[in-house]
């Protein structure tokens, strides 16, 4: 993981440090987004990797684009690897299931708001919320 994580910091033009290598490896094994503290309890608190170091090390990796943050069911923010997730989901506002849209609707319009305005899109995320179909099925009983 500690390679892959190398790996991605290169890609990122980021300088490999022991802190975004561990940061990094807990969001690859994880698989999925998680919270700062979740980071951080996968981490463990090795020299210098404390929770403080986890904020600043996800907010250095987001502000060079390999991860996204989201709001989660209950407003806490979540991390993941850009690459890992595209970030379309669909969240239920009463039970909280959140599900992955899958396909991106997004891309002719990244096209569009280059060629309109010589902006360059390095990232989006996009969530619908509403109520889900098992959700609407209990109300109507």
């Amino acid at each position: 993981m500690r390679e892959e994580a190398a790996a991605l910091l290169r890609q990122g033009g980021m300088r490999i440090t022991r802190q975004r290598q561990l940061v990094l490896a807990a969001l690859l094994q994880a698989g999925g987004p998680l919270t700062a503290e979740a980071v951080a309890e996968c981490i463990g608190d090795p020299a210098g990797c404390n929770r403080s170091t986890v904020y600043r090390t996800l907010a250095a990796l987001e502000e060079r684009g390999l991860v996204y943050r989201r709001l989660g069911a209950d407003g806490s923010a979540l991390y993941a690897l850009r690459r890992e997730h595209h970030g379309h989901t669909l969240r239920c506002l009463v039970c909280g299931q959140t599900l992955s849209l899958g396909q991106c609707p997004l891309e002719g319009l990244e096209r569009e708001i280059y060629e309109t305005t010589g902006f360059l899109v390095q990232g989006h995320s996009l969530e619908f919320t509403g109520v889900c179909a098992e959700c609407r099925e209990k109300t109507k009983k």
